[in-house]
């Protein structure tokens, strides 16, 4: 299978996540600012997830923007990847509706905490360009220490958040505020090609 194919496919399933975000807002039965007040908590998990969703395609996008080959494992893993994406619609509109239970927080904490691992894993079945420049093999190392690392602590957070939900929004959270602010394979290998320049 081509890279184009597995990038469309996996656009469609994040794209298909979001629709379904959104589905789970309900209309309110009050009027005014009743109402608002009646739909806050789901608007504010709406955002929430959308945020995380969104960053996770990035994450997923900047992973294979230099593959140029797929694996036929690298496809299986894949489906993997995508299959924590597909857990995030459930576990907003488990906590919109009980925001204090800890089902819908330790399945976000979960699907952050399995995406990476499996998106890590996904990357490693694959071959891209980046592999073969000495410079980019050392920061790819690290990136993945770096990521195994998050995805350990959200599998952690996920289990705590039966202790206290907010821990799982937490842990939701600040894996997807790290990821925003790592810098994604493209840049950094433009970054060592300008040091490599001067």
């Amino acid at each position: 299978m081509s890279k184009s194919r597995l990038e469309l496919f996996s656009d469609g399933v994040f794209a298909i996540v979001l629709t379904l975000l959104v589905l789970n807002l309900k209309v309110p039965s009050a009027h005014g600012l009743a109402s608002l007040a009646q739909v806050a908590p789901s608007l504010l998990v709406h955002a929430a997830t959308f945020f995380i969703v969104g960053i996770l395609w990035l994450v997923h996008h900047g992973g294979l923007a230099r593959v140029d080959k797929v694996s036929p494992r690298g496809l299986l893993i894949n489906l993997l990847t995508l299959f924590w994406i597909t857990l995030l619609p459930f576990a907003a509109e488990n906590s919109a509706d009980r925001p204090y239970e800890s089902l819908g927080a330790s399945l976000m904490a979960l699907s952050c905490g399995g995406f990476l691992l499996s998106a890590i894993a996904t990357r490693l079945s694959m071959h891209s360009a980046i592999d073969d420049n000495p410079m980019m093999r050392r920061w790819r190392q690290n990136r993945i220490k770096v990521g195994v690392g998050i995805g350990l602590t959200d599998l952690l957070c996920a289990g705590m958040a039966w202790i206290s939900p907010w821990i799982g929004y937490a842990a939701a959270l600040l894996t997807v505020l790290i990821l925003l602010l790592l810098p994604s394979p493209p840049e950094a290998e433009e970054k060592f090609r300008e040091a490599a320049a001067t």
